[in-house]
């Protein structure tokens, strides 16, 4: 395997294992703790990966929200983050230990930015470069969200002791071409009021926004065991501040399937309908040749519905 090639574990639900954890703990580690320069000058910092994952690699949700986390802590006050590109290099093992090294690229009067460079044992795991605006006045334009969905108060939620609230709306229906509008919709946010820090809550939304569940394979929605699959890369754009502590809808849609990859996009809007967040993503998707059998975890509704009472075109 090259560098440049990630690790293709099976397509466990790794977004959230079946394990003890609290808000406290996931707060813990994604803080950035200061580890001095290095001997080029830049700033480093160290983050302790959770031991939440049982089959052998750390969720890249985490992976992003520790990084983005360390570029946090070097930028001044009045400046928030905007956008971040990544690509993951290597797995992390649950436990380690990363290094992330932050390269001031430029500090300007309206914006700065900075790349990260996360490292285990030396080895490079994940390279992002994101972007700080001062907030200015200007045009106000959104799409709007969905219409006619339940609120998280109407829709059943899962008793798991992971430190976040999911509430799965399902597809929507599927059309006459065979496609989705939309390949997974739910209410998130965590159990637990957080910090009001915004650095916290950004990194905290980074994390959320990788949990796609299977939404990026339409021919195979709610199935596990039947791919391996790898992120290749994550991208964000905060389009206003927002806390990760109050209901966001994250509606995702699969794009494309192609050349053994797919590519999903995702909104986050607030319960009053503010579009505060979106992603992109792609992943290497490979269907095995013989599927395994992989435990539904108590989290996910693996039957949620695909269209039905929820679902709208």
């Amino acid at each position: 395997m090259t560098a440049a090639e990630p690790r293709v574990d099976l397509d466990a639900p790794d977004e959230a294992e079946d394990v003890a954890a609290t808000v406290a703990e996931l707060v813990d580690a994604i803080t950035a703790g200061e580890a001095g320069q290095d001997t080029a000058g830049r700033s480093t910092f160290i983050t302790t990966s959770p031991q939440w994952w049982a089959h052998g690699r750390v969720f890249g949700g985490m992976v992003v929200a520790q990084a983005l986390h360390a570029a946090m802590r070097t930028v001044g006050e009045g400046l928030e983050v905007h956008s971040l590109h990544g690509y993951f290099l290597r797995p992390t093992s649950p436990g380690s230990r990363t290094t992330h090294v932050v390269e001031r690229l430029r500090d300007g009067r309206s914006f700065s930015t900075r790349q990260v460079t996360s490292e285990v044992q030396g080895k490079e795991t994940f390279r992002m470069t994101c972007s700080f605006h001062v907030p200015e006045a200007g045009d106000d334009y959104q799409l709007p969200m969905a219409p006619h969905l339940p609120p998280p108060g109407d829709v059943k939620g899962s008793a798991a002791p992971f430190p976040f609230d999911v509430r799965d709306l399902g597809t929507t229906e599927r059309r006459a071409d065979g496609t989705f509008q939309s390949t997974r919709r739910c209410w998130m946010r965590t159990r637990e009021q957080l910090p009001d820090d915004p650095a916290v809550h950004a990194s905290v939304l980074a994390y959320l926004s990788d949990m796609t569940a299977a939404s990026f394979r339409p021919h195979s929605l709610g199935v596990w065991g039947s791919h391996t699959d790898a992120s290749l890369d994550h991208a964000l754009w905060f389009h206003r501040p927002w806390r990760a502590d109050v209901w966001s809808l994250f509606d995702m849609h699969a794009l494309v399937n192609a050349g053994g990859r797919a590519t999903i996009r995702g909104t986050m809007h607030g319960e009053d309908g503010t579009l505060h967040l979106s992603m992109a993503q792609e992943l290497l998707i490979r269907e095995l040749a013989e599927p395994l059998h992989i435990p539904t975890p108590s989290w996910v509704e693996r039957d949620a519905p695909t269209g039905g009472v929820h679902g709208t075109t």
